[in-house]
């Protein structure tokens, strides 16, 4: 009898790994609880929180999902807790091999930023100029390809930007940051918070690089999430340097400041700047993103040169 329940208490399994009493496993009743009544699970809370403190503080419900092994339906994203990223600004992410797809509401918003910010050559923009000069194509209706009017153009058409000198058209060369980033696209807002480098650790860490003046240290085991081979960042694969991930890494400039004797510690730059962002921002930019490629009406080319 006590080893038929010892049986009972523990379950196996191979890609969720194992389960003990320890671990309070859901059973499918709660699951159905938590799928059927959020609510009235929260109402359950002894001290429910003021609205302005909820975001703080996790709910009932967000406890009881923190229960529920990683890959089963209901658990929390692997990323609860937040993600390190800091953009250096390196406009690395503007150079890589690629398409920026504008979607029809935001045509609009970038040409007025650009005639209200940008020198005398943009006053009175119209959409024919805004073609010449940004776009490489675009997907219309045949009805509205003459139409000069950017508000009847704007649940219609799609616009591919141009690339000049290997980089988005936009990139400023001289202060190498967007010149439109008030208003940047969807798919450039998101980054690096796009779904399908959020699936799993590994497609996140995936598309870390390190630094071009920082050496890769090939003995040195980095820990703190599933990491291939570090890299460095190339137009072919991208990467975003702004991805956090500890590890160790020394500087090939010898005018760093670092004597022989330093902490190696010290020699993670990345550790330095990188920030911690938050769930409910991760969340918000991932939906975005997702929103964004599912509009978009050519299938074709979503699943073969253009994937968020």
């Amino acid at each position: 009898m006590n080893q038929a329940k010892d049986s009972e208490s523990k379950i196996k399994s191979k890609s969720m790994g194992t389960i003990s009493p320890s671990s309070k496993p859901i059973s499918i009743s709660l699951l159905l609880l938590l799928l059927h009544h959020p609510k009235r699970i929260e109402s359950l809370a002894p001290n429910p929180q003021p609205k302005n403190q909820q975001s703080k503080t996790p709910s009932i419900l967000r406890k009881l999902r923190s229960h529920i092994p990683s890959n089963y339906p209901f658990s929390l994203p692997w990323y609860e807790k937040g993600l390190q990223f800091s953009c250096t600004g390196c406009g690395k992410c503007c150079r890589v091999d690629g398409d920026v797809w504008l979607s029809p509401e935001e045509i609009p918003r970038i040409m007025h930023f650009l005639e209200e910010n940008h020198d005398s050559n943009n006053d009175s923009l119209s959409l024919k100029k805004f073609r010449e000069r940004y776009v490489k194509a675009e997907i219309f209706s045949p009805d509205c390809h003459d139409n000069e009017d950017a508000e009847a153009l704007t649940s219609q058409t799609w616009m591919c930007l141009k690339r000049e000198e290997g980089a988005c058209i936009f990139l400023d060369r001289s202060s190498n940051k967007c010149g439109i980033y008030d208003v940047r696209p969807v798919q450039c807002r998101t980054y690096p918070f796009w779904p399908s480098l959020l699936e799993s650790p590994d497609d996140w860490f995936g598309e870390a690089v390190v630094p071009d003046d920082v050496e890769i240290i090939e003995d040195v085991d980095v820990e703190g999430g599933p990491l291939g081979q570090l890299r460095y960042w190339s137009p072919e694969l991208g990467g975003c340097e702004g991805i956090g991930f500890d590890g160790r890494y020394e500087r090939e400039n010898e005018n760093d400041g670092l004597n022989d004797g330093d902490d190696k510690n010290a020699l993670n730059p990345m550790q330095e700047q990188v920030e911690i962002v938050a769930r409910e921002e991760i969340m918000a930019k991932m939906k975005a993103a997702k929103r964004h490629w599912k509009r978009f009406p050519i299938q074709e080319i979503k699943e073969s040169s253009w994937f968020l």
